[in-house]
């Protein structure tokens, strides 16, 4: 099974959607699932209200970070450009193939029907992440 699958899969099994999309990555990026896991648990549904991002793109930004940020708290600028750049690129595309970034504008759509279901934004947020970050 392919990560994006993966995703959808603990998706259905009650992860948010920014806890799926990261937490496929946790072998890629050398940080515990289950850390992952918290730190995406407020993310979801919007950020908690599903009125802000889709919590697929900020799972999706999390990994950027992960990949890109050398971590250095003395001298945080070094890498930010490379993660900020990424976690652009990502949003920006996510937004073109789901059609929209909010989470209450995805999920309530046309007539209250979707334009993307969470399944299918997962799905996007996982692929851009590999593409984005070669991971």
């Amino acid at each position: 099974m392919d990560r994006a699958e993966r995703a959808a899969m603990l998706h259905r099994e009650g992860y948010n959607c920014c806890q799926a999309v990261a937490c496929v990555f946790a072998d890629a990026v050398g940080v515990d699932e289950a850390l992952l896991y918290r730190i995406g648990e407020g993310f979801g549904a919007g950020m908690g209200t599903g009125r802000g991002v889709c919590g697929a793109v900020s799972g999706a930004a999390m990994i950027a970070g992960l990949v890109h940020s050398d971590g250095n708290i003395a001298d945080p600028g070094q890498t930010k450009k490379f993660s900020t750049r990424a976690a652009g690129n990502i949003q920006r595309k996510f937004t073109e193939q789901a059609k929209r970034l909010i989470c209450i504008d995805i999920k309530t759509g046309n007539n209250g029907q979707s334009f993307t279901s969470c399944d299918d934004c997962i799905r996007i947020g996982v692929k851009l992440v590999e593409e984005e970050l070669g991971i």
